[in-house]
């Protein structure tokens, strides 16, 4: 395992924070702390950075802080910081490109679900971002990032939100084990009218 995820941190991390961690490496390590945010208003959506950390911890062998600030579902405002990482920097500072995406992502993909849950209060959604996600991780993001905006609308607001995924992948997010969905348009194309292919 340790081999497999410093092989994910080489291949995805930002060049420079590769070299920030040589640099910091070769002159001497130091304790840090990130103040992790976003730059317009969101839905807190930390689960899965927060799993990344903990898998990092677990492969390469050292402890983080975490302050987290906001709770799951909370809305934070812009720039304010969602939480705090304190922990060494030569093992924190090429860890930021892969944090950032498994926050970021979820954190708008939840605003934007919650405002189109509190909208549409009395309409049942499915999460269908699957087929424009680029590649499975991608859609975990999308639809964790789903699931906490449609759980924010239902406990503000009483909307119905997300019942689903159209995916098993992301069916998870939901409480769900497989996919949803009736029929694609090929099928009404092949078979000549909606009410056929029904």
């Amino acid at each position: 395992m340790p081999d497999d995820f410093e092989r994910k941190i080489r291949d995805g991390a930002d060049a420079y924070f590769h070299h920030t961690a040589a640099v910091v490496r070769a002159r001497g390590d130091v304790p840090v702390t990130y103040a992790v945010f976003i730059r317009r208003p969101v839905v807190c959506a930390p689960r899965l950075a927060l799993e990344f950390l903990k898998e990092a911890e677990t492969a390469r062998g050292f402890k983080t802080e975490i302050d987290l600030r906001y709770q799951e579902g909370k809305r934070v405002g812009a720039g304010d910081p969602i939480l705090y990482i304190t922990g060494p920097m030569t093992q924190l500072a090429d860890l930021e490109t892969q944090i950032l995406q498994r926050l970021g992502p979820p954190c708008v993909a939840a605003w934007n679900a919650w405002t189109m849950c509190t909208d549409l209060p009395k309409a049942a959604f499915i999460d269908m971002g699957a087929r424009h996600c680029a590649g499975e991780d991608m859609v975990d993001l999308m639809a964790y990032g789903a699931s906490v905006g449609s759980a924010r609308a239902q406990r503000k607001t009483g909307a119905k939100g997300f019942i689903g995924a159209s995916t098993a992948r992301g069916a998870k997010f939901f409480g769900q084990d497989k996919g949803l969905g009736t029929m694609p348009h090929a099928l009404v194309g092949y078979a000549g009218s909606t009410v056929r292919a029904a």
